[in-house]
């Protein structure tokens, strides 16, 4: 890391330049999880807006490019796949070709000596590279802003960022954002129609509001059990039993997916791609999911939502999201009480399912 310090091309500390014509061209990296994807769409957003070509490129990987698709504010998607070393040799040759003006490291999280940022920070060659770093060596990084403290959200790190692009992070709109297209929406709404049959024998569903339920958690510690989704669901089927529910899951759980929504007279939906689960997302009216990137999306399309969060997970808790969040401080998932659960959900659906 000390080489690749002192190789790196432009001055060790300084600051943008101004961006005055469309040659002034900057990467935004973020190639980690899909909810992080989504929360940096914000950032990207912000950044964007300063530039006069008005588009970043950004660096993401096969499953995270799924977020970016149809973004206004984001010019080419390089993608790179973090199990092939292939992939890793493709992305350094086009990132020489490319001549970036400025990088930014979006994962604030991750101090860059144990990332393979630098690498392609060194394959890039660009003069300018944004990120979070103190004053320790190596410095990567020439133009740093804080480090993040990990106590207050993750975005509040993010908004940084920005900054040195003059973004003022007390004046900008940090809300996350996904881009769906009339297609996906009309899909979705036919589910959404479907599970409203289920109910009430009528595809346009009523007055009633639309619960979506994901089962599914990014790590199975994370996973809440089947049993107790389907009593939390029964009970507030009995209080809402005109209310169209849909029931997703990743596909490999399609069996939990298929005997929750039957217990809880809801309809299971395949979401074979994220795009499919957005679909759901953004047409729903309110979102109850474990800790996932589907929170996220939540977040994304300003759904409320109740997640189950775990407690010192909180930083990473979709942001500026309507709704409830249970952080949960029990060894494991499974420990959290379904009544718990149940009395909040019925909190959400009194709230804003009216």
């Amino acid at each position: 890391m000390r080489v690749l310090d002192w190789m790196l091309p432009g001055p060790d500390k300084t600051t943008l330049p101004p961006p005055t014509n469309s040659d002034y061209r900057v990467l935004f990296m973020r190639y980690e999880r899909i909810g992080d994807m989504i929360m940096a769409t914000s950032v990207i957003r912000n950044i964007a807006r300063t530039l006069p070509s008005g588009k970043v490129d950004v660096l993401a990987t096969p499953t995270t490019a799924a977020v970016l698709e149809r973004n206004p504010y984001v010019g080419n998607i390089l993608m790179l796949d973090r199990k092939s070393w292939r992939s890793y040799r493709e992305t350094m040759k086009r990132l020489r070709r490319e001549k970036y003006t400025v990088m930014v490291d979006g994962r604030i999280n991750n101090p860059p000596i144990f990332t393979s940022t630098p690498l392609l920070m060194y394959a890039g060659r660009a003069r300018f590279r944004v990120g979070a770093r103190g004053d320790r060596r190596p410095r990567i990084y020439n133009v740093c802003v804080p480090e993040w403290n990990r106590v207050d959200h993750y975005m509040e790190g993010s908004k940084l960022l920005a900054i040195p692009f003059g973004v003022d992070p007390d004046g900008a709109d940090w809300q996350p954002e996904i881009f769906l297209s009339d297609d996906e929406r009309d899909q979705a709404e036919k589910s959404w129609q479907e599970a409203a049959g289920l109910v009430n024998g009528s595809t346009d569903g009523g007055s009633s509001k639309r619960l979506l339920v994901n089962l599914s958690a990014s790590e199975p510690k994370r996973r809440w059990p089947d049993g107790k989704f389907i009593a939390t669901l029964q009970a507030v089927r009995a209080r809402n039993p005109q209310m169209p529910m849909v029931v997703i899951g990743l596909p490999a759980e399609w069996d939990s997916v298929s005997k929750v929504a039957s217990a809880a007279n809801a309809l299971p939906v395949k979401t074979p791609n994220l795009r499919d689960a957005f679909a759901l997302v953004g047409t729903s009216d309110m979102v109850f999911t474990p800790d996932t990137s589907i929170s996220h999306a939540a977040s994304a399309f300003r759904r409320p939502s109740l997640v189950l969060l775990k407690r010192e997970h909180k930083p990473y808790a979709p942001w500026n999201t309507p709704g409830e969040i249970i952080a949960w401080n029990e060894d494991e998932i499974h420990q959290l009480p379904h009544e718990r659960v149940k009395d909040a959900l019925n909190r959400l659906i009194a709230t804003y399912g009216g």
